[in-house]
């Protein structure tokens, strides 16, 4: 087909229409709501984060991510093509989109943290309910924070971090790697959010089959920027908002789990093990490493989360 690079692009768009997509979130608050959450925000210039999320057009998403997979020597990195348009997704396109480049006297402070140099008491201490930390394994390595041992403040941002930044279906906890993103937008260091995302969606389209794929609607506005007609139905999400009734019923002390990521099952399918995932592209990131295996662990616990969310999902905002 002349929609797609080359065959295995072709082959590759079989397996993109049966992922699911991790839905965006907006943020729908008013001025005197969650104003420490708001305020960061702000401080940030992360507004258009929480405010660019329309319904996310699956289809040329779902061709933006079969041409998206790495293959060729010669193709631009961060490049993908839909209709036969060229569609960047890098840093600089990314940032140029939600107003978020780092000024001349700003460095990308985040770039400086990794988990092999950060200390977990430090990410406690900015994150954590007082008296509350990490779980870790037998040699004391930090493995995740559970959602309620989180600072109210860091609980609204997980759940807008796991939908528009670094999308997770499993949001019940906090893993060691993001959280260290966590810790830098907390104590008010500098992120360059678009090298951020732009590796994830690079990461998606490259990951194992049966991952799910995030940013559709950052995705679907990129492809329109470039040029490319995506307002020909079937649409989807975004998800639930994060407002008032969000907060109150999932961040507040003593409330039910977090609500998952909404997800949209693009066709039925079965579950894909591990083990018999084919290993396309580069290397997995350290977040889709941990979503995998964190994946196969919550099988059935997903699908009961997916349930409840379709109780919940507001109706699509259309625009």
């Amino acid at each position: 087909s002349n929609l797609f690079l080359t065959e295995r692009n072709e082959t590759h768009f079989e397996s993109i229409s049966t992922r699911k997509f991790i839905l965006e979130r907006r943020v729908d608050l008013e001025e005197n709501e969650a104003p420490e959450f708001q305020n960061e925000l702000h401080r940030h210039r992360w507004d258009k984060l929480g405010s660019y999320p329309l319904p996310a057009n699956i289809a040329v998403v779902k061709e933006f991510y079969a041409n998206a997979l790495r293959l060729e020597e010669g193709i631009a990195p961060f490049t993908s093509y839909v209709r036969g348009v060229r569609v960047p997704y890098d840093a600089r396109t990314i940032n140029q989109f939600l107003g978020t480049a780092l000024r001349a006297d700003e460095e990308n402070e985040y770039g400086n943290y990794s988990t092999a140099t950060m200390d977990p008491a430090n990410v406690e201490a900015a994150i954590c309910m007082p008296g509350l930390g990490f779980h870790r394994n037998r040699s004391q390595q930090p493995l995740h924070l559970k959602r309620q041992d989180l600072l109210l403040v860091v609980r609204i941002w997980s759940a807008l971090v796991h939908a528009n930044i670094l999308p997770c279906s499993h949001v019940s906890d906090l893993h060691w790697t993001r959280s260290i993103l966590m810790y830098c937008i907390m104590t008010q260091r500098t992120v360059d959010l678009g090298g951020i995302i732009c590796m994830e969606i690079s990461g998606c389209a490259n990951s194992a089959p049966g991952s799910a794929l995030g940013h559709p609607s950052l995705i679907t506005q990129l492809c329109q920027l470039a040029g490319v007609d995506v307002h020909s139905p079937p649409f989807e999400g975004p998800g639930r908002a994060i407002d008032s009734r969000y907060i109150s019923a999932y961040c507040q002390d003593h409330a039910p789990p977090a609500a998952p990521e909404p997800i949209h099952a693009a066709a039925p399918q079965e579950d894909i093990p591990m083990e018999d995932a084919a290993a396309l592209g580069p290397p997995l990131t350290l977040h889709q490493r941990f979503d995998a295996l964190e994946g196969c662990l919550e099988t059935f616990m997903q699908r009961q989360e997916d349930r409840m969310e379709s109780l919940h999902a507001a109706p699509a905002y259309r625009g």
